[in-house]
């Protein structure tokens, strides 16, 4: 079985309709639900053949968005957790937002860090909850989706292990990796212990029941195989027994730490890209197993010659051999669209993926 779905940046749309993206956007869950959906009007318009839809990048799944549903909290995951912890949050009108600092860069010590009861009380989190039983009480028409959650299907999102550390302590995590490998472990034994509270937490305030989790360990292909195996797979095992099937997400090419990747249990969809084999992923998971699967950015700026996103999908499709693969991108600015629209056009005539919108 073979599906697209491709989401539209803040970028695109900043640049080509004008959308604002400020701090009421993040902190105002009616405002933000409104301009949501005037952007997924203007995308409908542009495009009403495609797949294309107004979502946060691997997050949403578009046949679980329901009309009427109303985000609170909705900021990347490990940024909410940075920003409870001192960071400042960076609201910038173009693109996705971010936090200043690293709150936890100079951590000597894990007793330093607070416990993980401490941090759901911490004066961020409190708020996202007033806000949550607010939007729930003032619009009882609307669904209202929880912080670390994204739409109705009931799958928590969360970033990676390794990626939260990076974000929490700055690029000085690699060297303390080496330098001080049992401090590493600790943080990373918090920032695992920090997910499943936060998540069961929030699960229970929306009665979201966790049916699975997105692990986004966006930064875990920046590891070998032995740190990924030490620092990292241990901690998402732990998430995979305590909350469920794990999703997990990597940026770039994951060959070299697939081997660290298939240690993960309960682990149930890869979504990768950069050319990461997906040969190897179906050699080893088999044909059932669900891989998701982004298109080289070379490709799709065009800056590659055109014949070679012919080239990537006559590959990829032929690597699949008839398994579980959704093939997804995420719409910048800078993309050529025409080799967007060649996905769709000739997935089509293929006869694998029907040109058309969920919604």
């Amino acid at each position: 079985m073979i599906k697209i779905q491709a989401s539209v940046s803040k970028g695109w749309l900043n640049t080509y309709g004008g959308f604002v993206f400020d701090e009421k956007y993040y902190l105002d869950p009616y405002h933000r639900m409104k301009q949501d959906q005037q952007c997924h009007n203007f995308i409908k318009e542009k495009f009403p053949e495609y797949p294309l839809y107004n979502m946060e990048d691997n997050l949403v799944q578009a046949e679980f968005v329901v009309p009427d549903m109303m985000l609170v909290g909705a900021i990347q995951p490990n940024m909410i957790i940075a920003a409870a912890l001192g960071a400042e949050f960076v609201f910038a009108p173009d693109r996705d937002s971010d936090v200043a600092d690293s709150p936890i860069r100079d951590i000597k010590d894990i007793n330093e860090l607070p416990s993980t009861e401490e941090v759901l009380k911490l004066p961020l989190i409190r708020s996202l909850e007033k806000q949550y039983l607010k939007a729930r009480e003032e619009y009882p028409t609307c669904t209202i989706i929880p912080p670390f959650f994204w739409d109705v299907s009931g799958r928590a999102t969360i970033h990676g292990i390794i990626t939260t550390s990076l974000k929490f302590l700055g690029q000085d995590i690699f060297v303390k990796m080496m330098t001080e490998p049992e401090l590493v472990k600790n943080i990373h034994y918090w920032i695992t212990g920090v997910y499943i509270s936060i998540v069961r937490h929030f699960s229970s305030l929306g009665n979201m029941p966790v049916t699975s989790v997105h692990v986004g360990e966006c930064s875990g292909t920046m590891l070998d195989e032995n740190f990924y195996m030490e620092f990292v797979t241990p901690y998402i095992n732990i998430l995979g027994r305590e909350l469920g099937e794990i999703r997990l997400h990597s940026c770039g090419n994951a060959d070299h730490v697939l081997p660290a990747i298939f240690g993960i249990g309960n682990l149930r969809v890869i979504d990768t890209g950069s050319n990461t084999s997906i040969a190897k992923i179906r050699q080893r998971m088999g044909k059932e197993f669900e891989i998701n699967v982004f298109p080289p950015v070379e490709i799709l700026t065009g800056s590659s010659k055109s014949e070679n996103i012919q080239q990537w999908l006559t590959k990829t499709l032929k690597e699949n051999d008839g398994g579980n693969l959704k093939i997804e991108y995420h719409l910048e600015r800078d993309y050529d669209l025409s080799v967007c629209s060649y996905i769709h056009e000739e997935s089509d005539r293929l006869g694998l993926v029907k040109k058309g919108r969920l919604y």
